[in-house]
């Protein structure tokens, strides 16, 4: 075969009509291989950096407080501060954030009263403030401590805790309750029958009475019960809205913390354990009855779609007055709302209106139509009663192409059950992501912490070479950077480690999409042949990609990450102009034009590159020759691309929405009942993000699985009349070669 130059580098591409299936490891040459070079480079970069970063950077400025002389707590240096006082008290916080307020929303810029303790005190307790005897090393003591009658002590007002080493002060609240019942009243001749006498101690007009919920007799009684207390809140003297707020963050992330360590099984078994067993029973059903679910989510949305126009039509009063007033007097006529109707009488005649008003909303009266908003609710129904029509006629014209793409999920989940490590190798995947992101927060730690005086002196021997190893600069070379300067480019150099990171990360998933892709062509072409069927696909398909490919699956990152860059950038405009946006109404509308553009932009290059991908994974072929590719199979068959995206859609909802909520919800019930967690929303909130990543990467692999089949068996039609189509899936598309059985 000629030797071609593909988009980004070297590109042989055999001739297809010599090869049955997809081109084998040892019939290919790389592709695209300039790219591949290219990320190679930005990484010695970014390591350039870091390097520069670990050298110069102060990582502990960001794990330890430092004191009111500038001395890191933990830390050995020229104060008191050691390794045995690691946590740092801020005995004046209300203070300094009350003259601080502006610089609440960036904490790293406050310069905040500090002292170095060995641990955090609790409220009447004593901190001494050494600087008081240190006073060329603490010019800025505070003068009325440090006088002869305070010694240098600080009382300490409130209960402090540790969070990343600084000691926040806890603002206690105590409650003292009393549970009584509001409805009947003290004055109802039924209660004071049973010798109930109106409770006096706080709102005495409301009448209420006291109750013991576990007595029969007086729950029987109540129907309404209160709990009514007196708070105690305390709080250091001169607490503003500034200590509020960062108090109140820091005590709700200590909360978090201690919640999810209390249920750190549960989080487990029903965020990870649990969603991967579902996910491969669910893969395994899909073999045998991905037609009766697929058609089921497509009748449940319809049947969706339906319910919601009648009740939009209903509230809009485009039925007309007759059938809604059909509708509530059927409702009207049920159990269930005699006993509202009787409840709302009873109310009605004991003086508690409000309280019937909720039941004539219980009975009936949101059918009835609103006048408010009626005109949006027209509006919504035209819309809805659109979608409706519109996907009505879908599933009539496409018939053909949902049975398609029934057969070809089924298919798909055959090839997992085939080829179950096709499932566990984006658990690698992720592995990788997850230590990139770690890099990624490490450096950046590193990058914000560097020192101004050790930046701008890098900076200025760098320029300093530069501008010697050239003569055409002469002489006289003076470079001064001011404290804008080294913030600027400390931003250049987080922007340039942010722009890898998005770079590799999506390269990670490109990578992991072209495996699982020449994976599942290997069985579609040599599942009956033996010799040209690897024993392990999926390395088999590893070699291919990294041998061969990781020049196409940089330059395909490449192309997204600048996108995703381009966003990142964006947004931080759009924040830095809000002000200007409220008032430029203009303004305001076109930034949101551009970032929703953008987001469609994105979806499209993902879209198109993900079958790029896989056109690699089977013919070899560069990025650009296998986006052509992609371009002539959407002009060929847009409408069973567009039924299959459709169909995996339905899939993806039912697996990573019923999946994880399900999870979430058992996940709730066993940290509370089980872990005995005082707030089981927080694990199960856990267990729900997991349990979706667990979901969305079985998604993954079942979409691209499906995709494939989808690309190899238009190839195997064009080729070669299907003989390496499945029987029922060629059947379904209506070839006519010899075909190949479904093993």
């Amino acid at each position: 075969s000629a030797a071609t130059m593909g988009c980004c580098g070297c590109d042989d591409e055999p001739g297809e009509d010599e090869i049955e299936g997809p081109n084998k490891p040892d019939e290919r040459s790389c592709t695209d291989f300039l790219c591949c070079l290219l990320l190679f480079v930005y990484w010695l970069g970014m390591f350039g950096i870091f390097g520069l970063a670990l050298s110069w950077g102060n990582p502990y400025s960001v794990i330890y407080g430092k004191d009111y002389g500038g001395f890191r707590c933990g830390r050995p240096g020229g104060g008191v501060p050691n390794e045995t006082l690691p946590k740092t008290y801020y005995p004046r916080l209300s203070k300094d954030l009350a003259s601080q307020a502006h610089l609440v929303g960036t904490p790293w810029k406050l310069n905040l009263y500090g002292i170095c303790v060995a641990e955090c005190p609790e409220a009447g307790s004593v901190v001494h403030d050494y600087g008081c005897d240190m006073g060329d090393l603490y010019p800025t003591a505070s003068a009325r401590i440090c006088s002869p009658e305070e010694r240098g002590n600080w009382v300490v007002p409130l209960d402090t805790r540790s969070v990343g080493n600084r000691c926040w002060p806890q603002k206690e609240k105590l409650q003292n309750q009393t549970l009584v019942c509001s409805m009947p009243d003290c004055t109802d001749p039924e209660v004071r029958a049973a010798g109930h006498r109106c409770y006096t101690e706080s709102y005495p007009e409301k009448k209420f009475w006291s109750f013991d919920p576990d007595s029969p007799e007086q729950a029987a009684l109540c129907v309404t019960q209160v709990r009514v207390g007196l708070a105690l809140q305390y709080e250091s003297v001169g607490a503003g809205p500034a200590e509020e707020k960062l108090a109140s963050g820091m005590q709700g992330i200590n909360q978090v913390v201690i919640t999810v360590m209390e249920s750190k099984l549960s989080i487990a078994l029903f965020g990870v354990a649990a969603p991967i067993i579902i996910g491969f029973l669910f893969i395994f059903l899909m073999r045998w009855a991905a037609g009766p679910i697929v058609y089921l989510g497509i009748l449940a949305l319809l049947v969706v779609l339906l319910a919601a126009t009648v009740l939009v039509g209903l509230r809009a009063g485009v039925f007309g007055e007759a059938l809604s007033t059909a509708l509530e007097n059927t409702q009207s006529n049920s159990s269930i709302a005699q006993a509202m109707a009787d409840m709302r009488d009873s109310w009605s005649s004991s003086g508690y209106a409000e309280y019937a008003e909720y039941a004539d909303a219980a009975t009936g009266g949101y059918l009835a139509p609103e006048e408010a908003n009626e005109e949006v609710y027209k509006i919504a129904f035209l819309v809805l009663l659109g979608l409706d029509v519109g996907y009505t006629v879908f599933l009539c014209l496409f018939q053909r192409q949902i049975k398609i793409a029934v057969e070809i999920v089924e298919e798909g989940s055959g090839v997992i059950s085939v080829q179950p490590s096709s499932l566990f190798y984006p658990f690698v995947t992720v592995f990788a992501a997850v230590a990139l992101s770690a890099y990624f927060l490490t450096a950046g730690v590193f990058i914000g912490t560097l020192r101004n005086e050790a930046l701008e002196n890098a900076t200025h021997s760098f320029a300093e070479e530069v501008y010697n190893s050239s003569s055409s600069f002469g002489h006289g070379y003076n470079l001064t950077l001011d404290e804008d300067d080294v913030h600027t480019l400390k931003k250049v150099l987080a922007a340039y480690h942010l722009f890898g990171f998005l770079w590799t990360m999506n390269f990670l998933m490109a990578a992991s999409t072209t495996v699982i892709a020449g994976s599942v062509s290997f069985w579609f072409f040599y599942r009956n042949n033996a010799d040209e069927y690897p024993a392990l696909p999926v390395v088999s398909s590893l070699y291919m990609v990294v041998r061969y490919h990781l020049g196409t699956m940089a330059f395909g990152s490449l192309i997204v990450a600048v996108v995703q860059f381009l966003r990142i950038v964006l947004e931080y405009v759009d924040r830095q102009t809000k002000d200007i946006q409220e008032s430029n109404l203009l303004l305001g509308l076109a930034m949101r034009c551009v970032k929703c553009c953008m987001w469609c932009l994105e979806k499209c290059i993902k879209f198109v590159s993900g079958y790029a991908y896989i056109y690699t994974a089977l013919n070899g072929e560069s990025f650009c020759a296998a986006c052509k590719a992609t371009f002539m199979l959407f002009l060929n068959y847009p409408a069973q691309v567009s039924v299959n995206k459709f169909v995996q859609t339905l899939l993806r909802i039912i697996q990573c929405v019923a999946l994880p909520l399900s999870c979430a919800i058992a996940c709730y019930y066993n940290a509370e009942y089980v872990d005995g967690s005082t707030n089981p929303v927080l694990p199960s909130v856990f267990a729900l993000v997991l349990a979706y990543a667990v979901a969305r990467i079985f998604s993954g692999v079942y979409e691209t699985t499906v995709d494939t089949i989808f690309v190899c068996a238009m190839r195997d039609k064009e080729k070669y009349d299907g003989q390496h189509t499945p029987e029922d899936l060629a059947r379904a598309l209506g070839m006519n070669g010899e075909h190949s059985s479904k093993d």
